[in-house]
């Protein structure tokens, strides 16, 4: 059993996979296109959803969401880098999931309700 779990952290931790880079740009693309999806929501009669992100929004406008972005992304790359192998691509998934629903629900709201706006 112990052999097996092993198996399984050397081929999770194999850097010649590729992996990581492929997630890298998947979680970097999905934060781009919620900020997209948000800016363009907001410019037409939509508010933001996110209570800290519409804080940072009231305060400094589309810098501020850009600032919140790339700060939940430095911590990413922080955890990322003091993490075990094994457990960064977990760490790269566990942020790319909630952004691709951002992104989703920002789209299909926008799809949607964009006609509706004055």
């Amino acid at each position: 059993m112990y052999q097996l779990l092993s198996e399984d952290a050397v081929y999770v931790a194999d850097t010649r996979l590729r992996c990581d880079y492929l997630l890298w740009v998947l979680v970097l693309a999905a934060a781009a296109g919620d900020v997209v999806l948000t800016f363009a929501g907001l410019s037409l009669c939509f508010t933001e959803a996110n209570p800290i992100a519409r804080a940072f929004i009231d305060v400094a406008g589309h810098a501020g969401l850009i600032g919140l972005k790339l700060a939940a992304l430095a911590v990413l790359f922080a955890v990322y880098r003091t993490v075990r192998p094994l457990f960064r691509r977990a760490a790269l998934v566990a942020f790319f999931a909630p952004q691709l629903f951002a992104v989703s629900h920002n789209g299909l709201l926008l799809a949607q309700h964009a006609a509706d706006c004055p």
